[in-house]
């Protein structure tokens, strides 16, 4: 091989990578698209099939993890919001501290931490439910039948793993607030129980707003990501573990992603 050809295999790399992953990208926000499109346009809210197909997502995603995110949110109370608190307190005023608790632990760790459980667990179990019914024929059974997959099987685990990303979210960020708050109040000063009320008071309309944006959009990428890896099976048993852990490290990737870009708009 010529310097000259050497030189174009490693220039055309990057370009070969930047269309390959844009293409990713255009397949995946088509393949929502569409499935979201067919679930509203049969109005399946009021359709029990879809429906307790959600919440049945829903349940296993957010009620069942329960018990690792309380996990999650004391230990986080602990190490993050106790220490900053700690710390904080003898740095800066009341107002930094709530605003750095806000920042860090509602609209940073909360989000990243949740979306983490849930590629874990919900995003690889969608995966092999949905690979296992393509390797035994089920969902072309359903096809065949006239079923709508993308209605009947897809959207509501998109729509359950969104909404799901957001009550996990919700949940862990109060539980780590609490147990900082508390932590720091019984050791450091009985007065930081205060930062209750003053967290509160402090999220105003457009907190609330990106804080419920981003945990949708994480929520709504690892369910899209976990179902578009699934039915890319072929027929072969050994792709389902190959497109299993496909799924968790695309997801973490985009979560990465879109959590620096959201992180550069808000506060830039």
């Amino acid at each position: 091989m010529s310097v000259i050809q050497i030189a174009n295999t490693i220039t055309g790399w990057p370009g070969r990578q930047i269309i390959r992953n844009l293409l990713y990208v255009i397949n995946l926000i088509t393949f929502s698209t569409l499935a979201i499109h067919d679930w509203l346009r049969k109005n399946q809210l009021f359709n029990s099939r879809s429906y307790t197909t959600t919440v049945t997502q829903i349940i296993f995603t957010g009620i069942d993890a329960l018990p690792t995110i309380t996990f999650l949110g004391l230990a986080t109370g602990f190490i993050f919001t106790f220490r900053l608190i700690s710390i904080t307190n003898s740095l800066g005023s009341t107002d930094d501290i709530i605003n750095l608790l806000i920042t860090v632990i509602c609209l940073s760790a909360g989000p990243f931490l949740a979306a983490i459980i849930i590629i874990s667990r919900t995003g690889s179990a969608i995966v092999v439910d949905l690979g296992n019914m393509k390797l035994h024929g089920e969902i072309e059974a359903l096809e065949n039948m006239g079923v709508n997959i993308n209605d009947y099987m897809v959207a509501p685990r998109i729509i359950g793993t969104a909404i799901s990303q957001l009550a996990i979210t919700v949940y862990f960020t109060v539980i780590a607030l609490l147990t900082g708050i508390l932590i720091s109040t019984v050791f450091v000063n009985t007065a930081h129980l205060d930062f209750i009320y003053k967290i509160g008071d402090s999220f105003t309309p457009y907190f609330i707003a990106i804080f419920v944006i981003k945990n949708l959009i994480f929520g709504y990428v690892i369910g899209t990501i976990a179902c578009y890896n699934a039915l890319l099976l072929k027929g072969s048993a050994t792709e389902l573990p190959q497109r299993t852990t496909a799924s968790i490290v695309q997801s973490l990737s985009f979560i990465f992603v879109i959590d620096s870009l959201l992180t550069f708009a808000i506060f830039i």
